[in-house]
Parts: C-alpha cells; sequence; structure tokens
C-alpha cells in the first residue's frame, strides 16, 4: 500500500497534467487500493493522506466520483492541524474547492481556495498561487461576476508566468476568455481561445483543445453562425466522448440542443437535453450558472411544442443514450 501511495504521488504532474488518461484508467482500475490507502492515512498519517488526495482529486473529477473526493478531501482536511501551513494542505483546499465549484457550491468552495491562496503566499510558491486564483475566478464565475472574474483570471496568468508553468498560463488563459465571453467581448475573445488551442495542442492536452472547441461554438452560437456552433459543438463531443469527459460532452450535447430549437426540430432538441442531463448527472456536477438561462428557454419552448406527454418521452430517449456505448442523438446539420 507504502508504494501505491508514493507512486500515485510522484506521479501527481502527469494526474494534473495535459495527459493524464494512463493514470486516469489504472486509478479506475485500482480504485479500491485508494480508498484502502486513504482509510489508512486517515487513521495513522495525516500528512500522507492530504498529498495523496491533492495528487489524485482530478481522477475524482473527471470519472463523476466528485462525491466520494469531496468526502475524502473533507475528512483528511478536519483532521489535519490547520496550523500545519504545508504545500500539501494547499493542493488538498484547492482540490476541494474545485469539486466544490463543480457541483455548483459557492460557499463551500470561496473558503477553501482563500485558505490555499493564503498558504501558497506564506510559502512563495507562485504555482500554488496560481491554482488558488483560478480557484477565486471559478468563485466568481457562480457569482457571476465576471469582472471579478477576469481579475482573477489574469493574477493566475501572472503567478503561472513566474512560477515557469506553461499549464498553468494555459489554465489562467483559458479562464481569462471564459471571463471576456460572459462580457460579451466577443472580439477580444475569438483571439484568445485560437491561441489556447495552439498552447494545449502544443502541450498534447487533448481535454484542453476539446473544451475551446465547445467555447468557440458557443460563441458561434450566440452570435448567429449556427452551422460554424453546430460543427464546434460535434468535434468537442467527439473528444470528449473519447476521454470519457461526461461534463464536456453534457455541455456539447446542451448546445446542440440550443441549435435543433432554432430549426425547430424539437424532438432533436429534447433527446438532446435528455442525453446532456442524463451525463451532467452521471458526471455529479452542476450547470454552470451563465447556461441555466438557456437551458431553461430551450426546454420550455420544446415541452411547448411537443406536449408534456411527448417531451417526457423523447427526454427518456435521450437519456439512455450512454457515453460509453457511443450513443449520441443523430445530429441533422442545419440546413436539412
Amino acid at each position: 500500500m507504502t508504494d501505491f501511495t508514493s507512486e500515485t504521488i510522484a506521479a501527481e504532474n502527469e494526474i494534473h497534467g495535459p495527459r493524464p488518461e494512463r493514470w486516469y484508467a489504472r486509478l479506475d482500475r485500482e480504485r479500491e487500493q485508494l480508498n484502502q490507502a486513504l482509510r489508512k492515512w486517515l487513521e495513522h498519517d495525516i500528512a500522507r493522506g492530504l498529498e495523496l488526495a491533492g495528487a489524485v482529486w482530478p481522477f475524482w473529477g473527471a470519472r463523476g466520483h466528485v462525491p466520494e473526493g469531496r468526502e475524502w478531501l473533507s475528512r483528511l482536511l478536519a483532521a489535519a492541524p490547520a496550523a500545519v501551513r504545508s504545500a500539501g494542505r494547499a493542493k488538498a483546499l484547492y482540490g476541494a474547492g474545485t469539486l466544490a465549484f463543480i457541483q455548483g457550491e459557492r460557499n463551500a468552495a470561496y473558503p477553501l481556495h482563500e485558505e490555499s491562496l493564503a498558504i501558497a503566499r506564506e510559502l512563495g510558491n507562485r504555482g500554488l498561487e496560481a491554482d488558488a486564483l483560478i480557484g477565486l475566478a471559478r468563485v466568481a464565475l457562480l457569482d457571476l461576476d465576471a469582472v471579478k472574474m477576469e481579475e482573477m483570471a489574469r493574477a493566475s496568468r501572472t503567478a503561472a508566468v513566474a512560477a515557469g508553468d506553461p499549464g498553468r498560463v494555459a489554465t489562467a488563459l483559458h479562464h481569462v476568455a471564459e471571463a471576456l465571453r460572459r462580457q460579451r467581448r466577443y472580439k477580444e475573445v475569438l483571439p484568445l481561445y485560437h491561441e489556447s488551442i495552439e498552447v494545449h495542442s502544443a502541450l498534447g492536452n487533448r481535454r484542453g483543445v476539446a473544451l475551446e472547441l465547445h467555447n468557440l461554438g458557443n460563441v458561434a452560437r450566440l452570435t448567429g453562425d449556427s452551422e460554424s456552433a453546430a460543427l464546434k459543438f460535434r468535434e468537442s463531443l467527439t473528444l470528449a466522448r473519447e476521454l470519457l469527459n461526461r461534463r464536456l460532452a453534457a455541455y456539447c450535447l446542451l448546445g446542440l440542443a440550443h441549435l435543433a430549437v432554432g430549426r425547430g426540430d424539437w424532438s432533436q432538441a429534447a433527446r438532446c437535453l435528455g442525453a446532456s442531463d442524463s451525463l451532467f448527472a452521471e458526471a455529479g456536477v452542476a450547470l454552470d450558472p451563465d447556461y441555466r438561462e438557456d437551458q431553461v428557454r430551450t426546454r420550455s419552448a420544446c415541452e411547448s411544442a411537443l406536449g408534456p406527454p411527448t417531451f417526457a418521452a423523447e427526454l427518456a430517449a435521450g437519456a439512455v443514450l450512454g457515453l460509453e456505448a457511443g450513443g449520441e442523438p443523430t445530429v441533422r446539420s442545419p440546413q436539412s
């Protein structure tokens, strides 16, 4: 068990890096061994447990084990002396705050990221500072405060550059772009998304590329270019499914639902909504508040057009299209 813990902690950069798939697959297979190790360290060595949980939390987020990850991090952080201001504690706080963000729990996320930032600055660790500032940018996202989000993301980028960490720089760039999109500064944001794709491609980060393809599709949709939006959503969805990223796949399907409503394809829209809802539930995540109004509008339009019984049936038909099985609603082009 000690060997498993040591090897996993040593692989932290890979697990947090642009190509974590090998470790995600291994942790899928050895999930019970991971839980056994965490139980052991919770009883005998809290600092070691924090290191292990701080290394693996992206796996919990990516694989839909968010409640499990939050429980482990919460128990370890509660058992650890708060006076010990270590890098391990800062990493665990950031991981716990990020998982809380994924579930839309702003009030839980904020103090975790605030403490992580304080520790990072006490230690003079610019990389951990960049992480915590991104955490606070995400809190601002939940607050629908795009200006504050931009401020935190730009501060994170400054810290990441000072740390000499290209991966953290790329993460900060993405959040700057998302803050600008939320301010409807579309002309400014498009070059940043393309730059982000180039950076993530150079790093070999397919997840980052997939995310920005979705975001380009979303901007195209919001600016009335339905054909480009459909192409980008499909490209992103293909990558998301290859990477088993249920959260991103759910957003892509939601975007395709909006486009289907735009061309009056109510059945298709409802099935995309059902598939999206199912994947969000499987991933154990909450919808970004910036997307809720459009989701409600699309859902209401579909139910009104189809009638409640048919709408419910189409939602259910979409919900059974599982990610692993390669299921997807048949999405026609905007011209068809």
